[in-house]
């Protein structure tokens, strides 16, 4: 019985967790005055999960940002086809260079042209809270939209 109700709970809070955290598409060119916070990211990164899982997530799921900024990752684990801010056809691995994004988890902060916005953000850090609030108000300095 005790088990069935543990279960049962995790299941609501993890469905009620992920129902606002989904990412974007990284569909750079696509007209929206919305600064980006791209995530490089890489399969079998730990830091990487524990970014999106620790602070990411929570940032989206609050419903706070969703009007001020788009959420997306960029895999640099493979160079896979990617359409560029003004169009044009790129790779994750071009554009992560680009931005200084070649290790893993990077934290990119770009305009809607593809400007950068603020310094990229690289790794974790042991303390997770200070992190989560660096990045939080990072993202609240972003300029805003039109």
């Amino acid at each position: 019985m005790f088990r069935t109700a543990l279960f049962s709970l995790t299941l609501v809070l993890t469905i009620n967790a992920n129902a606002g955290s989904t990412l974007e598409k990284p569909a750079f060119s696509r007209q929206d005055s919305r600064p980006w916070v791209v995530m490089v990211t890489q399969p079998g990164c730990s830091f990487c999960s524990r970014l999106e899982r620790e602070i990411l997530q929570p940032l989206r799921a609050s419903g706070e940002f969703e009007e001020r900024v788009r959420f997306t990752a960029v895999d640099i684990g493979v160079a896979s086809p990617l359409i560029d801010f003004d169009g044009s056809k790129t790779t994750t691995v071009k554009f992560a260079n680009r931005y200084q994004g070649f290790g893993t988890p990077t934290l990119l902060f770009l305009s809607s042209d593809g400007e950068v916005l603020a310094a990229p953000k690289f790794g974790v850090p042991d303390i997770i809270d200070f992190y989560a609030y660096e990045i939080e108000e990072t993202i609240r300095s972003l300029p805003a939209v039109n």
